[in-house]
């Protein structure tokens, strides 16, 4: 009953025969593998972004073809098994189902992807919906009807993402290929109304929007009109008589020969004229038959789609593309190494892959603006641009993070290598003089990990991965290079296996808290102490915050083991003051901002005070440097809550950030603790020294107990000793951290005594 009250609706529209039919379904195949070829590489390329929400969609795309295709194949088969008006309305169900499924893509997916996967998608929706204008050519209605469901949501979701510039080509794009529906109807009918009369090959070629030519059973041009004249680039007196075997561009050839022994055939690709032009055209070729039904030449109708094809282009080079720096952005990447890996020369010879990481260049954004940032990105490209050879593909993934690939470098490994180390140096050498940014001279360097990417291997995401671990390993190396090799997958794992060990350290009680002592620069009296945790792990022993701290922020244990921490110290202090051992100003514990932003962090903190019968300044707070930068507007908050109820707070590893003097300025806090990194050199070189001294004018200016750290000789002392006797110190030349039993045993005892 549906398939009859539909067909009553396009009865109207449009008049159904056999011939009509045959010409739709014979091409119902190709439509639908390309389409199913087109989707699959759409889903793999979304896939990173969109997981399985693409996946789902394909599926149900898949099966809308798969079913279309089985009605194709019944059609051609048992073409009996239904009327010709319920083959039709069964084709227009299925066309207008795939138009659905495509228009969804913007409705789906458009408003939850980044910029670039948007214009991938805004190219993707535009192709397929091209397949209006073949889809319905005997009914314009129909035909506009499918282009302006595929399309139209899409127009709806760019002005509601304020894409404007892209809704007009959107919309230029729909106008045309209206245009061209309407164009392609009124063709089918002309002919029609012509195809009995003697002048239909003169109204054809002179009135088509295409390049037509006929040709005899020998393939020599015996008609043609003047759009194909234009396109083949030689004058008519030429064309007339002319084998069309003998042009230069042999691409379109098959097709026309096919013609005379297998039906109708399509060419669609680039097209080179005999001058040179380049055209992209879309041609069909039907045989002629005489009355006898014997196929005695054929008939070519050729489009040219040049524009159109120029501006998918232009869609596909934004979509693949950085905006900022013009480079390959992450998904053109992408795009050029399945290009790389599938190339005929990847199964014998070895490439080269460059993974670049701008060091502390969140820093610069931070304390500089993010002009200066993408300043320095653009500077950065331009550079790489210019000091590398054609043969390196530079992109930028995202952020500060550059890949560089070279394909086919060398046929062996030692040989590939040896190249690496050369590009290894001309990259460094790229970040030797300082960038020149708004009258600002920056220092930058790189880290950059290596991946020669062995013959054969086509994982491409397990590249990636090797490469990201190569560079933060390159971060940790000296010279900031780093090669890949297997024991770095095999660290990866064992960093695995012990941030599962972590989550169960607390209720193992395998944490233990340390104290360092802090003591005064001239007569070395206990002032203070820093609460220290380290991690007694049942195989490989005492571990210390460098080594499950960045494990523990990961897992998402940094709030619970820093809980646990001032659970413990409050209880020890209590102890302390009990037993009449309580003799310092005060112990320090480290706090990482993002514990510190965590909500009711303040509330809690006091809490836990008042339930062991602490006073606000027995417990500092230290935050380092460069985790206050990070979140200084979130934590900014949390630090005056702190400061109103009497908690002070530290600068722990000061000097090795940006804009410190702001920070000072705009956060009032009680302790400075300078650096290691300016007291490790002081004795050799004197000016480190005057680079300390400065710091410490610094820090008295704005008022504040300055603690220096890392301390370890007689002579580092007495170097700072002799720039002011009132600093306190902690380090190993004093003391190494202790377990608090030891702690209290060895100076609280001799603090009450003294």
């Amino acid at each position: 009953m549906l398939c009859k009250k539909l067909f009553k609706k396009l009865q109207d529209l449009e008049t159904i025969n056999r011939t009509m039919l045959d010409g739709l379904y014979s091409f119902t195949k190709k439509i639908v593998i390309i389409m199913m070829m087109s989707a699959t590489a759409f889903t793999l390329a979304l896939y990173p972004a969109l997981g399985e929400k693409i996946l789902y969609w394909c599926a149900l795309l898949w099966i809308i073809l798969l079913a279309r295709l089985f009605s194709a194949y019944r059609y051609k088969s048992n073409n009996d098994s239904f009327t010709l008006n319920e083959w039709y309305v069964i084709y227009v169900l299925f066309a207008f189902s795939i138009a659905l499924v495509v228009s969804s893509l913007s409705i789906l997916f458009l408003n939850d992807l980044e910029l670039s996967y948007q214009l991938f998608i805004v190219v993707v929706v535009m192709a397929l919906s091209s397949g209006a204008t073949t889809a319905f050519p005997t009914n314009y209605r129909l035909g506009i009807m499918y282009l302006v469901l595929t399309l139209f949501p899409l127009m709806v979701y760019l002005v509601f993402l304020h894409h404007y510039y892209l809704l007009v080509i959107v919309g230029l794009y729909l106008v045309g290929q209206v245009g061209m529906i309407l164009r392609n109807y009124e063709h089918e009918v002309e002919f029609s109304e012509l195809r009995s009369e003697q002048k239909v090959l003169h109204h054809v070629f002179e009135e088509a929007p295409y390049g037509i030519f006929m040709f005899d059973k020998h393939l020599k041009v015996v008609e043609c009109n003047d759009i194909f004249l234009r396109l083949i680039d030689l004058p008519k007196d030429v064309v007339i008589g002319f084998d069309i075997q003998n042009i230069p561009d042999k691409r379109p050839l098959q097709a026309i020969r096919n013609t005379l022994t297998s039906g109708t055939q399509y060419y669609k690709g680039t097209y080179i004229s005999v001058t040179g032009n380049e055209f992209w055209i879309d041609m069909q070729v039907f045989p002629y038959n005489n009355k006898v039904h014997e196929t005695i030449g054929g008939i070519a109708l050729i489009k040219d789609d040049t524009t159109e094809h120029k501006i998918q282009k232009e869609l596909q080079y934004v979509a693949e593309h950085d905006v900022l720096t013009g480079l390959l952005n992450r998904r053109g990447f992408y795009v050029k190494m399945e290009k790389l890996l599938s190339r005929e020369s990847h199964k014998t010879e070895y490439s080269l892959l460059f993974y670049l990481d701008l060091d502390q260049f969140k820093g610069i954004n931070d304390s500089l603006g993010h002009s200066v940032g993408d300043a320095v990105l653009v500077t950065v490209a331009k550079r790489l641009t210019y000091a590398l050879d054609n043969l390196c593909q530079i992109s930028r993934l995202g952020g500060d993070e550059f890949i560089l690939t070279i394909p086919s470098i060398a046929d062996t490994l030692e040989k590939s290598k040896v190249q690496a180390s050369i590009y290894a140096k001309r990259i460094q050498e790229v970040f030797e003089e300082p960038f020149l940014i708004e009258d600002l001279h920056l220092r930058i360097t790189s880290s950059i990990g290596i991946i020669v990417i062995e013959p054969k291997n086509n994982n491409v995401e397990e590249i990636i991965r090797h490469a990201d671990l190569t560079m933060y390993q390159a971060k940790k190396s000296e010279g900031h290079i780093a090669y890949y090799n297997e024991d770095l997958d095999e660290k990866q794992k064992e960093l695995f296996a012990l941030q599962h060990d972590l989550a169960y350290a607390v209720e193992e009680e395998q944490l233990k808290i340390f104290f360092q002592p802090i003591v005064t620069m001239k007569d070395e009296v206990l002032r203070s102490a820093e609460a220290l945790i380290r991690w007694e792990h049942p195989e490989k022993g005492l571990l210390s915050p460098d080594a499950f701290i960045p494990l523990a922020i990961k897992a998402g244990l940094l709030s619970k083991i820093t809980w646990w921490i001032l659970e413990n110290i409050c209880e020890e202090i209590s102890k302390w003051k009990k037993e009449g051992l309580w003799d310092m100003d005060y112990v320090s514990i480290n706090v990482n901002s993002q514990q510190l932003i965590e909500e009711n962090f303040a509330i809690e903190f006091l809490a836990a005070l008042k339930k062991y019968g602490l006073e606000t300044k027995d417990i500092i707070v230290e935050i380092t440097e460069r985790s206050l930068i990070d979140n200084f507007e979130n934590t900014q908050e949390v630090i005056s809550a702190l400061r109103k109820e009497g908690v002070r707070c530290a600068i722990d590893d000061f000097g090795v950030g940006y804009s410190s003097l702001s920070y000072l300025k705009r956060l009032s806090f009680h302790t400075l603790k300078i650096d290691r990194e300016f007291v490790k050199d002081i004795v050799g070189n004197p000016k480190e020294l005057l680079l300390a001294s400065t710091i410490l004018q610094i820090g008295r200016q704005f008022d504040y107990n300055i603690v220096i750290e890392g301390i370890e000789t007689k002579e580092q002392k007495e170097l700072l000793l002799g720039l002011d006797e009132d600093l306190s110190y902690q380090g190993f030349y004093f003391s190494k951290p202790l377990h608090a039993d030891l702690f209290r045993e060895r100076y609280l005892k001799k603090n009450v005594t003294s």
